[in-house]
């Protein structure tokens, strides 16, 4: 499986434009909004543990995913998984599960869990085979314990 991951920045933050028509014809607002957020200085993620990487094929950005310190809870050390969004053409190819890894991994060196929202089923399912769980916490639907520094 070809791909490359590269740490979003300003000096690429415009390629994510490349994703925004087909997310909003889908009903997904958030990568658009990454790209408001981003130039608005609301999330950047550029806080201790936080990044956003793209995932290249050769030159086309073809998926996007992101670590930001939860700020939905204020226990300490919970991260929070950010608009994963893979191209609907290139789905099913195992390129969210290679974004996640990434995120997961990057996850352990400064936080102890990992949540994220969703309401969508077949997200449910991808999460829960990543390993993680359900949980009612206020604005998140899944959570998994990391194992601290790799």
């Amino acid at each position: 499986m070809p791909g490359e991951l590269i740490e979003i920045t300003d000096g690429n933050i415009e390629g994510l434009q490349s994703l925004v028509g087909e997310s909003k014809r889908l009903g997904y607002h958030f990568v658009e909004k990454t790209i408001d957020d981003w130039y608005s200085g609301a999330n950047k993620f550029d806080k201790l543990g936080e990044n956003l990487w793209g995932l290249f094929i050769g030159n086309d950005l073809i998926g996007i995913g992101g670590l930001n310190v939860d700020p939905y809870t204020l226990a300490p050390k919970v991260g929070r998984v950010r608009h994963l969004y893979i191209q609907e053409a290139q789905r099913r190819k195992g390129y969210a599960t290679l974004i996640m890894n990434k995120i997961i991994g990057e996850a352990g060196y400064h936080f102890t869990v990992l949540r994220l929202f969703t309401d969508n089923e077949v997200a449910y399912a991808f999460y829960e085979k990543l390993g993680f769980k359900q949980t009612q916490g206020y604005k998140a639907s899944h959570f998994i314990t990391l194992s601290g520094l790799p």
